[in-house]
């Protein structure tokens, strides 16, 4: 059988042959407009193969080809089965394969299924398969605000993207934006170079991918605001990250980190504007009396500036809606229509009930609407080093049906490093592999089989065969894919690192909370001072949380430089370390407590 992640929507078996690659092998890609993407791809899967290309002037079909072996191509008839621009057809028989599509990038999508089947090493049956996506962008996120990967590493997480059919990528720069007018706002080591950047925006390019950046506008801004020279823009002294709207700098601010960032994402049609969490609204003494202490009225007011002024070059500007969620009626008509507003729900049993409700509200004043789940979040949890899986699967399963219900068009798969750039990270980027390509499944095919998802997920991303890892762990369908995975490194074929980033993550985690934490045992020497036993169990359990410690801790650093640059590499262990090695100088010190030989018992 046929196993792909998205999940292909319809295949059709022959009853007899196979699809494989010989020594003589032909493919023909079949489009109604060119596009050097295409073929750039085919010349990148198949580096020593001869392309050729021929162009039908009665029919306008322009055609691709790897080897000829005078394969049929698609009909009218079967290229009417897809109903989307971004479908394909794709015919599988003997050792030639044939992709049609009405525009360049279904042909796209249609080779990255070829690939994931080449990819599996399995035997294909002969079929025709007719695909196309449930919503038209499906986007994954880069939050660059506390770490992140190497920027090579970025750009190579951009063509995996493409491999399953994400279309889309918003990017949170913060600091790490190649600011020229506001040079002062770069981080001092981890700001992207031009070049660089450049480099991300030509791979998005190149998959069909799109950028929608991401520029703070209100609230978030702690990185501008605690600066000296921004200070005085604050609503209030103690709101480290939101703007005054009454002040004119703060607009002129705002709008010139804009202009930045439209003049180097040319292509984009979106620009995010942020806007969300503005907690202090109204509580300086100017906006009380220009706005009549109205919160709603002050968000929109400012706002308004912002679309008016990205929309008048070109752009549509993008919200968050939580600022705007409890407006009236009267004070939400007042918001410039030519935003798209896009819902963020993470958590909770009633998301179709609450963003159908919002995007009722929102529809019937003119406002476009876009939807976020997230694969990582808060999930009051600071320092997950994985995400909560339990809740991002629930999260991702009923956003897919609400977003099928009122026919969103584009979904956000938000994947955040911190609550706030002045925060801890939650996680690193290389351990959400798992629910970002489950939001793929289902933001392609929403009928795709979510409970069979963890087996095409360990074959075609870590190369595990299924069956094997049902032999080894039993029926493992409804349990936690980090700790499937921990369990199964010795089989893992591809994407090792990723799989022992998380081994390691969970070793540390065993070793600090999970077991033995040791401020559980410490109470009890409180309770129990001079008894020999609780004293023994105390040093007996401190040794083994320290041994796993120290295990963990030069394997988590190396995992982290495979995938980031060594100054954010240490950065995140320090996050992970700091509290337990304070404790060292500290609190078991002063307890006597010693990795060494047992200390004399005190009184």
């Amino acid at each position: 059988m046929i196993q792909t992640i998205p999940q292909i929507k319809q295949i059709r078996y022959e009853e007899e042959g196979s699809f494989r690659l010989q020594e003589a092998f032909h493919i023909a890609l079949q489009m109604e407009t060119a596009d050097d993407r295409v073929p750039g791809l085919l010349r990148r899967l198949f580096p020593q193969q001869q392309l050729s290309f021929l162009e039908s002037e009665d029919s306008g079909v322009f055609v691709c080809r790897i080897g000829w072996g005078g394969e049929t191509l698609a009909s009218p008839s079967e290229l009417a089965e897809v109903p989307h621009r971004q479908g394909y057809v794709l015919r599988l028989e003997s050792s030639a394969a044939t992709i049609a599509a009405h525009a360049p990038e279904g042909l796209f999508w249609g080779l990255q299924t070829l690939r994931q089947l080449l990819e599996s090493g399995d035997s294909v049956p002969a079929a025709t398969i007719i695909d196309y996506p449930d919503v038209d962008l499906r986007c994954m996120n880069f939050d660059l605000r506390q770490t992140y990967s190497r920027p090579e590493k970025l750009v190579e997480y951009i063509e995996e993207f493409a491999k399953y059919k994400i279309n889309g990528l918003l990017i949170e720069y913060e600091d790490k934006f190649p600011f020229e007018r506001y040079k002062h706002l770069r981080h001092s080591s981890h700001c992207l170079s031009q070049e660089q950047l450049e480099r991300i925006l030509e791979a998005a390019a190149s998959h069909y991918i799109e950028i929608i950046p991401l520029q703070q506008s209100f609230g978030h801004l702690e990185y501008v605001l605690r600066q000296e020279a921004y200070r005085p823009l604050r609503e209030t002294e103690t709101s480290t990250g939101e703007l005054c709207p009454s002040r004119p700098e703060a607009y002129q601010l705002v709008t010139g980190l804009l202009d930045e960032m439209m003049t180097m994402h040319p292509d984009s049609r979106f620009v995010h504007l942020g806007c969300d969490e503005v907690y202090s609204l109204c509580e300086c003494g100017t906006c009380r009396q220009s706005f009549q202490g109205s919160r709603d009225r002050a968000f929109i007011s400012f706002v308004n500036q912002l679309i008016d002024f990205v929309a008048s070059r070109g752009k549509t500007p993008i919200l968050w809606h939580d600022m705007l969620d409890k407006c009236s009626e009267d004070d939400l008509a007042l918001l410039d229509p030519r935003a798209a507003v896009m819902i963020w729900i993470y958590n909770g049993r009633n998301i179709d009930s609450e963003v159908s409700g919002l995007t009722e509200k929102f529809r019937k004043c003119g406002i476009h609407v876009m939807g976020a789940p997230a694969v990582r979040c808060f999930d009051n949890q600071e320092h997950q080093n994985y995400p909560v899986i339990h809740n991002r699967i629930d999260n991702l399963v009923q956003w897919a049906e609400t977003s099928g219900k009122l026919g969103l068009d584009c979904m956000v798969a938000t994947n955040w490093t911190a609550a706030f750039s002045l925060g801890t990270p939650y996680g690193v980027f290389e351990t959400t592999w798992f629910p970002m390509l489950f939001f793929a499944d289902l933001q392609w095919n929403r009928k795709a089989d979510s409970a069979g998802f963890i087996d095409r997920f360990l074959k075609l991303f870590h190369g595990v065969d299924p069956a094997y890892a049902r032999n080894k762990l039993g029926n493992y369908i409804h349990e936690d894919y980090y700790m499937v995975i921990r369990s199964l490194l010795d089989t893992v074929r591809k994407q090792r690192e990723v799989a022992e980033l998380i081994s390691v993550m969970i070793d540390y985690e065993y070793a600090t909370d999970k077991s033995r934490a040791i401020h559980k045992y410490v109470y009890r020497w409180e309770l129990f001072p001079g008894d020999a036993a609780e004293w023994q169990s105390l040093l007996n359990n401190y040794r083994r949380n320290r041994a796993g410690r120290e295990k963990a801790r030069p394997r988590m650093k190396e995992l982290l430089t495979f995938f980031q640059p060594e100054e954010m590499a240490d950065h995140y262990v320090l996050s992970r370390f700091y509290l337990h090695d304070e404790w060292e100088k500290g609190l078991y010190r002063e307890l006597g407590l010693s990795k060494e030989d047992s200390p004399v018992l005190k009184p």
